[in-house]
């Protein structure tokens, strides 16, 4: 359960499933409190690849960068790394 007195400790998980591998993925403009940018390449017995990527971020999203973004290394794909909500 979160409160307003620990809202600072509460983070929150991001999933995203990009087209492609192995390219690394990761933050430009990172704002403060986003963890690292974690993946994983699936290579499915037809070839295609899927990258499955995690990061994490405050849960209050207060002080993201909202011009943030995680991008693939040659930046043909990219992404905001701010929270989307449900």
């Amino acid at each position: 359960m979160t409160s307003e007195d620990n809202l600072d400790e509460t983070r929150y998980v991001s999933f995203v499933i990009a087209e492609g591998g192995p390219k690394r993925f990761d933050h430009v403009k990172r704002s403060k409190g986003m963890g690292p940018v974690h993946q994983a390449v699936a290579r499915f017995p037809s070839g295609r690849m899927v990258t499955f990527l995690t990061f994490d971020h405050a849960g209050h999203g207060w002080g993201l960068d909202p011009e943030a973004e995680i991008c693939r290394s040659d930046r043909a794909v990219r992404f905001s790394s701010e929270p989307v909500p449900y």
